[in-house]
């Protein structure tokens, strides 16, 4: 129990020191090691999972709030921008995580393990979105905007990774597409947590769960990630962020490779 504790406090301060000093969301971190801790429990991993994916964005209902707060205050977030894709991402995010809650267990490790592979490969090169001259606004987001919340319900992420690069692609600066990225990760984590409560109700499916949610991976977790997120952006005006983040591209595609096999 004591081993289990501590390796949730690490994942949860390794994922907020990560999400702080690069900008990454959080599930990258969280799923594949979650899904490592409930199989070291013998946990299936048809069932192990899901119950990390949905887990880790139980987590970003912590994390997210704590973001979008930081960044408020620095009058960072566009709010009209957010009141138009949030509610679009959630939505997406609801589908994204019923269908990930149906899918076989390696199955959806794959859809992991290839989406975080590519993450990673776009770290590893330094691969920037590229900025345009286009006046700033959220364009198709009736149609992108659920895309982005499902594919990263179906991860476990909050959806920075394919926000980012999409807003700078429609006109917004850098340090304000991060910013609205951060703030649509509270509705995806909120959409896809309901999804996972819809699709898992009434099941048991592991000890000290709702359905697909596991309670205390999610409070430890999301609490030592939040407490750790502020070390992780005051060590980012410290270490060489590019360095660090084709490091973490690279463990990352490990990662990839590991939960593909």
């Amino acid at each position: 129990m004591l081993l289990t504790i501590s390796l949730l406090i690490l994942t949860g301060v390794t994922a907020g020191i990560l999400a702080g000093l690069l900008g990454i969301g959080g599930g990258l971190v969280i799923v594949p090691a979650l899904t490592f801790i409930l199989r070291a429990q013998g946990t299936d991993v048809g069932i192990a999972t899901p119950v990390a994916v949905a887990t880790s964005l139980g987590t970003m209902l912590l994390t997210s709030a704590s973001a979008i707060w930081f960044h408020d205050r620095r009058g960072g977030i566009e709010w009209p921008a957010v009141a138009r894709l949030g509610p679009a991402v959630a939505l997406g995010a609801i589908a994204g995580a019923l269908l990930a809650a149906h899918l076989p267990g390696l199955i959806l490790a794959r859809i992991f393990a290839v989406l975080a592979f590519i993450i990673g490969l776009r770290m590893l090169l330094a691969v920037r979105p590229p900025q345009t001259d286009r006046a700033p606004w959220p364009r198709a987001w009736p149609v992108l905007g659920p895309l982005i919340g499902a594919v990263s319900a179906l991860m476990g992420i909050g959806g920075g990774s394919f926000n980012v690069p999409y807003l700078a692609r429609n006109g917004y600066p850098m340090v304000r597409a991060v910013a609205i990225a951060s703030a649509c990760g509270w509705p995806i984590a909120l959409g896809g947590l309901a999804g996972f409560i819809i699709a898992g109700w009434g099941q048991r499916l592991v000890e000290h769960a709702i359905g697909f949610i596991h309670l205390p991976a999610l409070l430890i977790i999301g609490l030592a990630g939040a407490a750790a997120a502020p070390l992780g952006v005051a060590l980012a005006h410290r270490l060489p962020a590019t360095a660090l983040k084709r490091l973490f591209g690279l463990l990352l595609i490990l990662v990839a490779i590991r939960m593909a096999w």
